[in-house]
């Protein structure tokens, strides 16, 4: 594959996980504020808590996100997908950090 391919299917991966923490987020949104019925069994708390952690799920990708499209050496963007991914992302985020830190350590010596 291409550069340019590998670029489309992470996209066609990435896109569609953001769109529905984003989703979720939203409804959680809602719920919180009595908007809507969604989750409304669970406690505040758990909803809260809940919302904090999908906050946390979207903004993780679009963190690495942008400090891929800041770096100079032009990392894959397959660390976007792997920062997506709900849960797993913790993992992700740490492997790339790692990674960066290795390519910026290599770049300066």
């Amino acid at each position: 594959m291409t550069d340019g391919e590998d670029r489309r299917v992470v996209l066609a991966l990435v896109v569609p996980e953001l769109v529905g923490l984003s989703l979720l987020l939203v409804l959680l949104g809602l719920s919180l504020t009595g908007r809507t019925t969604f989750a409304a069994t669970y406690p505040f708390s758990l909803r809260l808590a809940a919302f904090a952690f999908v906050l946390v799920e979207l903004l993780i990708p679009v963190g690495v996100y942008l400090d891929v499209r800041r770096r100079p050496d032009d990392p894959d963007l397959t660390w976007v997908h792997a920062a997506a991914v709900p849960v797993v992302n913790v993992f992700g985020v740490v492997a790339y950090l790692e990674e960066r830190r290795r390519a910026l350590g290599e770049s300066g010596a």
